[in-house]
């Protein structure tokens, strides 16, 4: 079982969000019964709720907040997601190791709900304040909460999985772990981290010098090395960056190295890099000594081999841990294919109640005696049952394809020729200018300073990287309009920001209408089963 916890001061804007349909990934939940439902189901909790509000909670913690004015963030989210290959929990073993928790951690007297998602996990939403002002504390727990899954993991027969080290280093921002699942990229901090550390481990003892060349030559990426130094002359630590890894304005982004990992401070690498060498052998089967060999020779070979063993492995096991990074980022890229997953699911299970639906009334109509209405049911079912003909579906195909090419060709246009290849664009009220190369190669520059870039990537077509370009450079433009203050957002700055949003943004193909079904022939008012005119005497009934 693994948890991740998080503070904040918005409890509404939390059950909202758990509640609702979801971001990153999908908030979707199959009950017991079989029924996707779509955001989160409260399984447990100290305070009421209905099935016809179920974010009321939400009011609840605000209310007792304002008991205790004085705590700044009176809401305690944590995560409770079960390992890969775990089994699935019920409903009611969820609500027992949300309990559970609540009793261990100390909080099972305060305001707290239990919501589910999906089929592997589900939130615990805390009040740190109750209804009487009284705070719960929340000091460690981080790893109380690590042992209270520890526990539940042997009570509940689950995968066992390792406890974190408390010394790890210090995690990549919320912010920083959604730009790198947008761009796919490592966080600078964790994939620094690793190298920064290994080369600490390779050069010690060895000094600061031996340090930088390790740095330099890690076989991972290429890290740049800034020395602190400080006013009195002294050195104080490292800044580390990464290529690519760059601010708004282009500029690169430094990383002290205690902010990778407290073990990295300088009086910590100081002393690793200043003191004894660690003694490292190769194994005797690896560095056979020599026919009349002195020892002390066979020692200082073995130790050269020894200390290239180590630095091989070490960076090995550098890039294996940034390898599972990445990897971690790729599965929740994967979010979009569980979002047309869960809206197929939803599409499927709405026609299949519609149907049933459907189904339903032509029975209630049989089983009333309403034979007319059951043969307009049929023949309206017979009718949408009845495909297109070859011609309607060529012109439809047609005509579509005409919409799509009008579309595009109104977006090329906007782009111009440039002398000796390429294609450049300018955003009309803004400083930024986009250049698309005959390769596919594209950027966004200033307009000012055409040597100033914002971003660049590649693509595999001209009008693929047009089209990333435009999508990027409105993205732009959006953070640009962010970053100006609210006094001067006039109402002509704010025209020219629509204008250049609408420009940036893809024109959208003209609709198509269908092509309407093949009309069915009437029925002649003689066919049909007739109800018997109960008027009629036996007299004047109908002759055989």
């Amino acid at each position: 079982m693994i948890a991740k916890i998080s503070t904040g001061s918005d409890p509404k804007g939390l059950a909202a969000y758990l509640h609702g349909p979801g971001k990153a990934t999908p908030h979707s939940y199959r009950t017991e019964a079989g029924r996707l439902i779509v955001g989160g189901t409260v399984i447990a909790g100290s305070v009421q709720v209905t099935a016809k509000n179920p974010t009321r909670w939400g009011r609840d913690f605000e209310r007792a907040a304002a008991t205790n004015a004085r705590v700044g963030k009176p809401v305690w989210h944590c995560s409770l997601r079960c390992a890969p290959g775990d089994r699935r929990l019920t409903d009611t073993e969820f609500a027992d190791i949300a309990q559970l928790t609540a009793e261990r951690m100390g909080f099972a007297e305060h305001p707290w709900v239990a919501v589910r998602h999906d089929d592997d996990h589900i939130h615990l939403a805390v009040s740190r304040v109750d209804f009487q002002g009284v705070t719960w504390k929340n000091s460690n727990d981080r790893w109380k909460v690590v042992e209270v899954m520890r526990e539940v993991e042997r009570t509940h027969d689950l995968v066992q999985v390792a406890s974190p080290e408390r010394a790890r280093g210090r995690q990549a921002s919320s912010g920083e772990q959604r730009k790198a699942v947008r761009t796919g990229k490592v966080p600078q901090r964790d994939e620094l981290r690793e190298i920064v550390t290994a080369a600490r481990d390779i050069a010690a003892g060895q000094g600061a010098e031996a340090f930088e060349q390790a740095l330099a030559a890690n076989p991972i990426t290429r890290v740049q090395v800034r020395r602190n130094i400080a006013k009195t002359g002294r050195m104080n630590g490292y800044s580390f960056n990464l290529p690519g890894y760059t601010d708004a304005a282009g500029e690169p982004i430094w990383l002290p190295a205690s902010k990778l990992d407290r073990r990295l401070s300088w009086s910590q690498l100081e002393t690793v890099l200043t003191g004894p060498r660690p003694e490292r052998l190769a194994a005797e089967e690896v560095v056979p000594r020599k026919r009349l060999e002195r020892a002390a020779a066979w020692e200082d070979r073995r130790r050269v081999v020894g200390a290239e063993q180590f630095q091989s492995a070490r960076w090995e096991q550098a890039r294996a841990v940034v390898g599972e990074v990445a990897g971690q980022i790729r599965a929740e890229q994967s979010a979009d294919t569980k979002w047309k997953q869960v809206e197929s699911a939803l599409t499927s299970q709405d026609r299949a109640e519609k149907q049933a639906a459907e189904a339903a009334r032509v029975a209630s109509a049989v089983l009333t005696g309403h034979p007319w209405q059951v043969r307009d049911m049929l023949a309206a079912q017979e009718q949408r049952r009845k495909p297109w003909t070859p011609e309607q579906k060529r012109q439809y195909a047609t005509a579509k394809a005409q919409a799509e090419r009008a579309a595009a060709a109104k977006d090329a246009a906007k782009w111009t020729e440039v002398a000796g290849g390429g294609h450049s664009r300018e955003v009309r009220g803004v400083n930024l200018k986009l250049w698309v190369s005959d390769d596919g190669a594209w950027s966004l520059t200033s307009k000012k300073d055409p040597d100033r870039q914002f971003v660049s990537g590649r693509a595999d077509t001209v009008a693929q990287a047009q089209a990333a370009a435009a999508a990027r450079a409105k993205k732009q433009v959006q953070a640009m309009w962010k970053q100006v203050p609210a006094d001067k957002r006039t109402e002509s700055a704010t025209k020219a920001f629509r204008r250049a949003v609408a420009d940036l943004t893809p024109t959208k193909p003209a609709e198509v209408p269908a092509p309407k079904r093949p009309s069915r022939p009437a029925t002649p008012p003689t066919q049909g089963y007739r109800p018997p005119d109960q008027g009629r005497t036996r007299d004047g009934g109908m002759s055989l």
